[in-house]
């Protein structure tokens, strides 16, 4: 059964706090979660994983200034009051160290012992935890339907969501993303940009190795797993791509890395769901992520049906 936090952090009195013994980690971990009230015995829902880095950030009203004390809930909340879509259990995974100071990037850590001065990490297997473990620890205790599931992620999460989509497309639907921080492919998706900061930056040592492993990275790098994917099942997957404008690049977009992942994307014949400018204000903060959220949560909850209704869809041409 699952074990509920003694002292959960109170962030929205509408979900629950869960912590899980990881063996692929090693330690424990959290997650919150959202399970529609008006599910009866019996009733099942589709899933959707919302990613950032801790499991609090998408349901934290104050994560940011901008939010204006309001958050995820909310929005499905008020999706579901307009009738734009119908019941959903939403997961908020921690997927980074408890203070939320090294992220994993939703991989198998090349270096988890660069991570020891922090809680959270463990073994740093946190591909295995997600597909192996957490995924169906929800599907097992929770009434999630078990079908293929919707992936929404902001920044980091953004990359996460396009990961996990990409390379589990049977288990994801859909992968929506904004501002993702896709690192770029190169040599036909052989190996990623070297020169970049982003990779550079210290806070992904356990992750990227020390010395970077670039082979690991390219193996793991959202862009790479689209050009080197079994294109049928990428088409699978519907994507919702968005970024905020060229003008506020390099600090308060990351236009650059979601042009760059919607070009591996068309290199393998596959459409972007949505236009990537159709959000008004984009800058990089919560209350935009939000309003991405507004936009694509009733696609997501679409998507599925049509993947159903055509299970053997292909990528065009």
């Amino acid at each position: 059964m699952p074990k509920r936090s003694r002292t959960p952090p109170t962030y929205d009195q509408r979900v629950q706090h869960i912590t899980i013994d990881s063996a692929a980690l090693g330690v424990k971990k959290s997650f919150y979660i959202y399970v529609p009230p008006e599910l009866k015995n019996g009733q099942r829902a589709q899933a959707v994983y919302m990613l950032r880095g801790h499991e609090r950030e998408w349901i934290n009203p104050t994560e940011d200034a901008t939010r204006g004390g309001t958050n995820a809930i909310d929005v499905y909340q008020r999706l579901r009051s307009a009738g734009r879509i119908g019941p959903l259990v939403l997961v908020f995974p921690g997927l980074s160290s408890d203070d939320n100071s090294v992220p994993s990037v939703l991989m198998n850590m090349r270096a988890p012992e660069l991570a020891d001065h922090v809680a959270g990490i463990g073994r740093g297997q946190f591909a295995d935890y997600f597909y192996n473990e957490l995924v169906p620890y929800i599907d097992t205790f929770f009434p999630s339907d078990g079908g293929r599931r919707g992936m929404i992620g902001f920044s980091l999460g953004g990359a996460m969501a396009a990961k996990a989509a990409a390379e589990r497309p049977d288990l994801f639907a859909s992968a929506a993303a904004f501002d993702g921080t896709f690192l770029y492919a190169q040599d036909n998706g052989r190996s990623v940009k070297r020169a970049d900061g982003v990779i550079a930056n210290p806070m992904f040592n356990a992750a990227f190795g020390q010395p970077r492993d670039f082979a690991h990275l390219a193996a793991n790098s959202p862009a790479n797993l689209v050009l080197n994917g079994d294109a049928a099942k990428l088409a699978s997957v519907t994507w919702l791509i968005s970024f905020g404008p060229r003008e506020i690049e390099p600090w308060g977009s990351n236009y650059f890395r979601g042009m760059h992942l919607l070009r591996c994307l068309r290199a393998r014949g596959i459409a972007n769901a949505i236009d990537p400018a159709a959000i008004a204000d984009r800058a990089h903060s919560w209350n935009t992520a939000d309003a991405f959220l507004e936009l694509v949560l009733p696609i997501i909850a679409g998507a599925r049906k049509e993947a159903t209704a055509n299970p053997g869809a292909k990528a065009p041409g």
